[in-house]
């Protein structure tokens, strides 16, 4: 008889169906670069006079919604129940999730702005529902940071309603200012600077203070941290409403201090000796997230192309970066995240360069539409390069669950 061989070792077994639901990152993360591939795309398809209408809102959307919002609800959808100790999500609840999400994407892709706002908001209402459906049977507490990602989905879902109202009435333009600000940046702002704290440390080989034993009640060290995570969220919000009242250098320079001392008292900076090559990328990634607060409240003028930095330079490269300690983690190889690792290197730099490309296309006109294409390209390729090492891992169960 013929045999055949596993492309996965026996230590790896293919993952099941019951996979998907009990890690829905496993199907959320390839979805989250397929928009983000997307999305960057629409530029230089644009500009070679592939896709008629200027991609401005469509690109946003599908980097908001479709790439940050894939790896969010497959991180959260994932680790949530286990944190609270209730049951996982079925196979069938994540294949709606995606299936949303995937019409979403597809929405956005083909400039049906109108239709993806109401799947986003249909994608958003499933997934709450799907996990606080599960917490009247928690057997334990979160970490407290992630009273920030509760925070994060009340921006984004205001900011959904504001945008599916803009299609139906004529809105003041501060309002359309506010709904950006808190889907573009409060969706991804807040859950970095929530789960950071608690997943971060991991990076450098040591024990998260947010980490809590299993618990229903709250102890006076989970409050006080709350507290504090809490007043950090609501100043960054208080940041959004000043921007869109027309204070720009003001809320940056707001956000970048509230963000800065947050990560300064909540992260172990003091063990960057210590870290692997995951965690050097991770600490850039920071470090360029805060530096484009910065550089807004020195030239707001500016403001549109230096927030790249803090959209692409910190926070896609911090996703990515956190998704690959999630996906190895999960599928048995969280050893070789200790090795060199010189790929994950190259794969950021590219993105990087793809970040500096596309900037300097703004600060010099007269190479804009090129450079806003080579920066797609560098971008891609990097992301691309990340997915062919990557990827592939989400196919593989991990050995000991």
């Amino acid at each position: 008889m013929k045999t055949t061989t596993s492309t996965f070792p026996r230590s790896a077994p293919r993952i099941s169906r019951a996979d998907l639901g009990r890690e829905p990152f496993r199907v959320f993360f390839p979805a989250g670069v397929l928009a983000g591939l997307s999305g960057v795309a629409l530029w230089p398809l644009h500009f070679m006079g592939l896709v008629e209408l200027y991609p401005g809102q469509n690109h946003a959307r599908l980097m908001a919604y479709g790439l940050f919002g894939a790896f969010i609800f497959g991180f959260l959808g994932t680790a949530l129940p286990r944190l609270l100790s209730v049951p996982v999500l079925h196979w069938g609840q994540t294949l709606a999730l995606l299936v949303l999400h995937l019409a979403m994407v597809a929405s956005f892709a083909t400039a049906h702005l109108f239709l993806g706002d109401v799947l986003f908001l249909a994608l958003l209402g499933s997934f709450v529902t799907s996990l606080a459906v599960r917490i009247p049977k928690r057997r334990g507490a979160p970490p407290p940071g992630f009273i920030l990602v509760a925070l994060a989905f009340v921006c984004v879902a205001a900011g959904a309603v504001l945008a599916v109202a803009q299609h139906l009435v004529e809105m003041d333009s501060w309002w359309v200012a506010l709904q950006r600000l808190l889907v573009y940046q409060g969706f991804v702002l807040l859950p970095i600077l929530g789960i950071g704290p608690f997943l971060l440390p991991r990076f450098f080989g040591v024990e998260s203070s947010q980490a809590v034993p299993e618990s229903r009640a709250l102890s006076p060290v989970w409050k006080r941290k709350a507290a504090l995570a809490l007043a950090a969220g609501m100043v960054v919000i208080v940041s959004f409403i000043l921007e869109a009242r027309g204070h720009p250098r003001l809320a940056h320079a707001l956000r970048f201090v509230t963000t800065t001392s947050y990560l300064l008292l909540e992260m172990p900076f003091r063990l960057v000796a210590r870290s692997n090559a995951p965690g050097l990328c991770l600490l850039l990634a920071l470090a360029v997230l805060c530096a484009g607060f910065l550089t807004i409240a020195i030239s707001p003028a500016f403001r549109v192309s230096l927030l790249h930095l803090t959209l692409v330079g910190g926070f896609a490269v911090l996703t990515f970066v956190v998704a690959t300690r999630v996906v190895f983690g999960h599928s048995g190889q969280l050893a070789r995240l200790h090795q060199r690792n010189a790929w994950l290197f190259l794969s950021v730099g590219l993105m990087l360069v793809g970040l500096a490309t596309r900037m300097s296309g703004d600060f010099l006109p007269r190479i804009l539409t090129t450079h806003y294409s080579y920066g797609a390209a560098f971008w891609i390729i990097g992301v691309l390069i990340w997915s062919v090492i990557v990827l592939p891992k989400t196919l593989r169960a991990d050995p000991e669950p």
